[in-house]
């Protein structure tokens, strides 16, 4: 988690309401499904409503296929090991975004949660952030990923783009703070992802109505890693 523990906790929340708020708003219908999640408020519960359509949990279902969802474990790589491998998987494809994880270094008691949402399997997560995104649309890109305990891992990412609410909503670029907890009883696989970002309703909301004064997104190798150096 980063240090201001108080505005990261809240982040997600606020980009929650923000999505619901627009979107009951301007009264746009929805068709959604309910997945495997545990809402832990209500104003997450009506939000999620307007979350994933239909169509968009169609195109996750056949996007996703060809995962290997129980493919064989891969054990005992140490934190370090592990961190090389994640990073490695995340730039070629970020599954933050697409769905398209690698289950083989996720332990089938993953859990993922948030101040409003959790869940527990690697394949539920997947399938949700698969139909949250709107892909194409949506990106996630690697800042960078270090060992940053014995059994934790830390990785620094920029997302930004499209999401499945109503006709489209747009995420300002900002950065997240993914922290992964391995588990050595579990043979050194990712047990724990926690997110964690800061995020100003206004300024998410004055992005969308004034798409011509958005400015120039720098590339991605010129963002300074926040991580302390690795050896």
């Amino acid at each position: 988690m980063s240090t201001n523990d108080e505005s990261d906790l809240a982040g997600r929340r606020d980009v929650i309401g923000a999505f619901g708020l627009t979107a009951v708003g301007i009264m746009l219908p929805s068709r959604a499904r309910a997945g495997e999640e545990e809402y832990k408020d209500v104003t997450t519960k009506i939000s999620s409503k307007l979350l994933t359509s239909a169509e968009t949990a169609a195109e996750s279902a056949d996007a996703l296929a060809s995962v290997q969802w129980a493919a064989p474990k891969v054990t005992g790589l140490s934190t370090e090991e592990m961190a090389k491998r994640i990073d490695a998987g995340l730039r070629r494809e970020c599954w933050f975004v697409t769905g398209r994880s690698t289950p083989e270094l996720f332990a089938d008691s993953f859990t993922f949660s948030d101040p409003q949402v959790s869940l527990i399997g690697i394949e539920d997560y997947s399938r949700g952030v698969r139909s949250f995104y709107k892909q194409g649309s949506a990106r996630g890109e690697i800042v960078c990923t270090a060992a940053t305990a014995p059994d934790t891992i830390t990785v620094i990412w920029r997302n930004y783009g499209t999401v499945n609410i109503g006709p489209g909503f747009d995420l300002a670029p900002y950065l997240v703070t993914t922290t992964l907890k391995t588990s050595a009883k579990d043979g050194g696989l990712i047990v724990k992802q926690e997110d964690a970002f800061k995020v100003n309703n206004a300024e998410l909301i004055k992005y969308n109505l004034f798409k011509a004064n958005r400015s120039p997104l720098p590339p991605i190798d010129s963002v300074v890693c926040p991580l302390p150096q690795q050896p």
